[in-house]
């Protein structure tokens, strides 16, 4: 076979590569941006105030999934792949805590609402010392740190966030069954999925002799993944808040009688 033609053939490869992971990119900016939308019209205008805070935080963690599709782009597309790349894999992380912190204050909305008892009840403060000690590690390791060092805070941080948060995923889910919360969730918890794919083939590509193109096939399969359920979910949000809106609605009451 020709050199001349394998030249072309792997050019066309790398370029159809390059097209799909931009495509997957503008995917997770377009679904996490019209996700957060729905979940800051959900948390402003349905819940009421006692539960609005909750939501916040996985509001906060949807909006680093836009930072991470937009790095993602800038890494394909601009001159500053090294820096863009590293607001990236922030990203990541940044989606992992504070969805993380967000699963598990709904947890703890359902087991309270249900007349459970909290066993693992934790100060209001003590979550704003652990987001901030992430935020300082993390940009600490790549400001100062060696490159052992940044290695070691993304594999200890991104495994950490994405078990906890992958497990009061699940718990919350399994628990409020029947409920919004649940119907929500069950869709979020895909994307959740698919984000931990990304983070497993990215941490092993750079720290394994793992086969390049394995890597860079779950990377693209996991995005488009996240993009196709962080979609879903801001449909789930957007018919909790229009079945709401219908019991309020004139024209769908049934004429009823109090004897």
């Amino acid at each position: 076979m020709p050199a001349a033609y394998l030249a072309q053939t792997g050019a066309e490869a790398e370029t159809a590569i390059a097209v799909a992971r931009t495509l997957a990119f503008a995917a997770i900016t377009v679904a996490a941006s019209v996700l957060v939308y729905y979940l800051t019209v959900y948390v402003r205008e349905i819940l009421v105030s006692t539960y609005k805070d909750r939501w916040w935080y996985l509001a906060v963690g949807v909006a680093a999934a836009i930072v991470y599709g937009v790095s993602g782009l800038a890494e394909l597309g601009t001159a500053y792949e090294d820096a863009a790349a590293a607001f990236r894999i922030g990203a990541t992380l940044f989606f992992f805590l504070f969805s993380a912190v967000g699963m598990r204050a709904l947890y703890a909305t359902v087991k309270l609402d249900r007349g459970d008892f909290e066993t693992l009840s934790i100060p209001g403060w003590a979550w704003y010392v652990v987001i901030g000690a992430f935020i300082v590690a993390w940009w600490g390791a790549y400001l100062f740190g060696t490159g052992g060092v940044v290695g070691l805070v993304e594999v200890v941080g991104l495994a950490g966030a994405v078990t906890y948060t992958l497990a009061f995923a699940v718990l919350t889910v399994r628990d409020a069954e029947g409920t919004a919360i649940a119907a929500i969730l069950r869709q979020f918890v895909p994307a959740l999925v698919g984000f931990t794919g990304i983070v497993v083939a990215e941490q092993t590509g750079r720290y394994t002799d793992i086969d390049p193109g394995i890597v860079v096939g779950v990377e693209l399969v996991g995005t488009v993944l996240v993009g196709a359920f962080l979609f879903t979910t801001a449909v789930a949000i957007r018919q909790q808040g229009e079945e709401v809106g219908r019991m309020y609605d004139r024209t769908t009451w049934r004429e009823q009688k109090l004897e």
